[in-house]
């Protein structure tokens, strides 16, 4: 078997299962684990695979700049974030998290709805800021540029002053075995803060997300009750995630 039919039949299980494992690969091609190894890392080089011990996972396809992913599925945001402000209740205090898709479920908030919202995120708190029912604070730290949103110590100290009804978090990847990914470890830490300060965790992310992963491990599936995704998820992908025993709803 030539080497490009073979990578590219390792991309197609990888887009079918979620993972390969290098060992299994090895023995399906007959050719030795050297091969699949370099095979992996020169996949990975070009962008359309993560590595990791043992195989590889899909990468995320998360933009790297907010300016990018602010154009990246629009209309899969537009729909997730109707669907996921449905779930808002008159008097909760909510956590909303930094990103694109959180600021989108933001916007969609009811005008006649009664929130206290705590954020990082600018975006968000300037989003909020004219609405007329909703009280928002913002919690200082060190500003990231590329997400425009605090981070660091205070950040998460913040977060830990407070026990939330809900959390609207965003991530970079989520995939059945790994869990919530992004990509850089001090969003991690925010995420993880946010997690532990609430009583329900509702997570919203483009279907193109699903089963991908990002470097950064916010934890695994399990802290997540309800995934609120849009219809052009992969239905093999929304089957492994619903057999986790978390709520999936689609927009």
């Amino acid at each position: 078997m030539l080497t490009e039919e073979r990578r590219r039949k390792i991309l197609e299980t990888l887009a079918s299962d979620q993972k390969v494992v290098a060992s299994a690969l090895a023995a399906q091609f007959g050719v030795s684990e050297d091969t699949i190894r370099r095979d992996l890392r020169e996949l990975a080089e070009e962008g359309l695979l993560r590595r990791v011990y043992g195989g590889a996972v899909p990468r995320s396809p998360t933009a790297p700049t907010y300016a990018g992913r602010q154009i990246q599925s629009v209309e899969a945001k537009s729909a997730i974030a109707a669907t996921a402000a449905r779930f808002l209740r008159d008097g909760q205090v909510v956590l909303f998290d930094a990103g694109t898709t959180a600021l989108a479920v933001a916007t969609s908030v009811p005008r006649n709805l009664s929130l206290t919202v705590v954020t990082h995120s600018l975006p968000v708190a300037s989003a909020l800021a004219e609405h007329p029912t909703v009280e928002v604070i913002v919690l200082g730290g060190r500003l990231l540029k590329e997400s425009i949103a605090m981070s660091g110590a205070e950040t998460v100290e913040g977060y830990r002053r407070y026990r939330a009804d809900l959390c609207v978090l965003g991530t970079a990847s989520v995939h059945p075995d790994i869990g919530l990914g992004v990509y850089t470890h001090e969003d991690a830490e925010v995420k993880r803060a946010m997690v532990s300060a609430t009583a329900e965790v509702m997570v919203v992310a483009a279907g193109e997300k699903l089963g991908t992963t990002a470097p950064f491990l916010v934890g695994p599936i399990s802290i997540v009750d309800r995934l609120v995704t849009d219809r052009a998820a992969p239905e093999e992908v929304i089957q492994s995630l619903t057999r986790t025993g978390i709520e999936i709803v689609q927009g």
